[in-house]
């Protein structure tokens, strides 16, 4: 028999309000990929933040015409926003177990209500964590893979691809990599990167350079850095604190502060045991506006708003609610979401593996 929705449990609008206020604030990321929510199932971006077009305006005498300037020319990156949905199931003796005889007031077993909310609450997180991966997927390549739809070939429509410039992706440093303490030269690097991200950016540094903790802990003992920390004193320490880490770089004129915000661990989808969401060894470069999470109205959130137990005007974002069947008897709950991370300044990120 086929599934029905089963709202006489708990309403789909009062779970998928109870999700929403539980997972608001769950993305880790969600200050570079701040939500937007739409309206439709596509989306359609202009590739580039044309803010600063790099030219400069010209004095003009009076009654004469305002001199042309050259339109960058502009790119429009079109794609579908996909659905994404997680469960959790309760068979017929389960169900069984927990819904009881109801009174004759009709009420709904109190233990399967708590069933209910425990498993949207988990089904919701789920949701989030495969966007946090999206996240962390577009942040290192400058793309999404759908890769548990299927086998990915270039070109087709499981991949998310934003154009990236090239030699803002897959850098490396100039000399040892940077747990090389002894040898690498992070200073020269960053100098060298912010010089190739503010060609590309309308003469912009990167609001910041992400890093993970272990990347720190090397620049907290590398050479070029405490030799510099050392000054004319000509006392070199063993070991410096991040604060000075900070210090060195800015005055030998790397703009962008340093920040660690690449320890975030969430479930593999292979295994489904925590593991970086971003490499340990990735130093990005980012700004605030160079992405968004577009979150569209999931399949479902439409046929509910159509028998009128979701407004239409409240379908954007994470939904959750009740499926079930009485042959034989058996209940699911869902959240759902119709959500992906794009890039709406590419030239925004810079992507290094040290």
């Amino acid at each position: 028999m086929a599934a029905e929705y089963i709202t006489d449990v708990i309403p789909p609008a009062e779970l998928t309000g109870y999700v929403r206020d539980l997972v608001d604030g769950d993305l880790p990321f969600a200050g570079l990929f701040p939500p937007r929510l739409v309206d439709d199932l596509e989306y359609e971006i202009t590739n580039g933040d044309l803010r600063n077009a790099g030219e400069v305006a010209r004095y003009r005498a009076w009654d004469t015409p305002a001199p042309i300037g050259t339109r960058p020319g502009i790119a429009v990156i079109k794609g579908e926003i996909p659905p994404l949905s997680w469960g959790y199931r309760l068979n017929e003796k389960e169900r069984a177990q927990l819904a009881r005889a109801r009174a004759a007031v009709g009420a709904v077993s109190p233990e399967l209500e708590r069933v209910v909310y425990r498993d949207a609450e988990r089904a919701a997180h789920a949701v989030q964590n495969r966007i946090t991966l999206a996240h962390g997927s577009i942040l290192v390549t400058g793309t999404v893979v759908l890769t548990e739809l299927g086998n990915v070939e270039a070109g087709n429509e499981l991949v998310a691809e934003f154009p990236v410039p090239a030699n803002q992706l897959g850098v490396t440093p100039s000399g040892a990599a940077w747990s090389n303490t002894g040898a690498s030269v992070p200073v020269t690097d960053l100098i060298a990167w912010e010089a190739i991200y503010r060609a590309n950016n309308g003469g912009q540094n990167p609001q910041a350079w992400g890093i993970s903790s272990e990347i720190m802990g090397n620049l907290v003992l590398n050479a070029q850095i405490k030799t510099m920390a050392g000054g004319t004193s000509g006392v070199t320490p063993g070991i410096i604190s991040p604060g000075t880490v900070q210090q060195v770089l800015s005055a030998a004129g790397v703009n962008a502060p340093l920040v660690v915000m690449f320890d975030v661990e969430r479930p593999q989808m292979d295994v489904g045991t925590p593991a970086r969401v971003v490499s340990n060894r990735k130093v990005i470069g980012v700004k605030a506006g160079m992405g968004e999470t577009l979150y569209g109205p999931p399949p479902a959130a439409l046929d509910l708003a159509g028998r009128g137990e979701l407004q239409f005007a409240t379908t954007p974002g994470i939904i959750a609610y009740m499926v079930g069947s009485i042959d034989p008897v058996w209940s699911k709950t869902t959240a759902e979401g119709l959500a992906l991370p794009v890039l709406t300044d590419p030239n925004g990120l810079f992507v290094a593996t040290v």
